[in-house]
């Protein structure tokens, strides 16, 4: 069953995330996922593309540790694993991403959050964590190479190392969302923004996203060697269990 549901216009696309029953990110995703930013990048007029979720309770993530023997880890066009893949391909795509968050967010969820270039948030329904070092793990999924140029460096160990639960108004003022808007006014703000992105000229977005993104996105060798530890770290858990 798919993990994703897309829907097209010329220039923006909606996605929704259709995983019951608390949208976990899984192999199928990633593969899916993957696939949805090849296209986005042949796609020769799409402007925007907003993700979203059916499940007004879980927004995305964790991993779905059971499945990890399953983790798809052919190189995409990066070079990187697939997660890895899609997600700098995410950042650097010329076209703008907005996450449009209502519920729980967590783990490798959050990180894909932390992928898109704006994230827009419920104020009262907005839960965003980092639990992986609670339970000795490393995250892996880009938390250590973005979190930092969103948050700064000590909010960023506060949110990796403490493992603690940010409301939306948290993560406003963290910087890790743009803005934590009330959550009757959040699908109209998302939808204004994205429909004028949508009306703007390509190539200027592009052209304006990717001088942006040469002093802001992190390096790929910084993400790779964090998806090593987690998987390291994954290892050394179940060989203690």
């Amino acid at each position: 069953m798919p993990t994703l549901t897309v829907t097209r216009s010329q220039t923006r696309w909606d996605v929704t995330f259709t995983n019951p029953p608390v949208n976990l990110a899984d192999p199928e995703m990633i593969l899916e996922l993957q696939s949805l930013v090849d296209e986005l990048e042949r796609d020769p007029d799409v402007t925007v593309v907003v993700f979203a979720s059916d499940d007004e309770e879980h927004y995305l993530g964790p991993y779905d540790l059971s499945r990890a023997a399953d983790t798809p880890s052919t190189p995409g066009p990066t070079g990187l694993v697939p997660w890895l893949d899609l997600t700098v391909r995410l950042s650097r795509l010329p076209v703008v991403s907005i996450a449009r968050i209502r519920g729980a967010v967590r783990g490798v969820g959050a990180e894909f959050a932390y992928a898109t270039d704006l994230r827009f948030a419920s104020l009262e329904r907005t839960a965003i964590d980092q639990p992986e070092v609670s339970k000795g793990l490393v995250p892996g999924g880009g938390a250590i190479g973005r979190l930092p140029a969103l948050a700064g460096r000590a909010r960023a160990l506060e949110v990796i190392l403490g493992s603690g639960v940010l409301d939306g108004a948290t993560a406003e003022r963290y910087g890790v969302v743009n803005r934590a808007l009330p959550d009757a006014e959040l699908d109209a703000f998302v939808d204004d923004l994205a429909d004028r992105l949508a009306r703007i000229d390509r190539t200027v977005l592009a052209t304006t996203k990717a001088l942006v993104d040469h002093t802001t996105l992190p390096d790929n060798d910084e993400l790779a060697a964090a998806y090593k530890a987690f998987f390291s770290s994954a290892a050394r858990r179940l060989a203690a269990a």
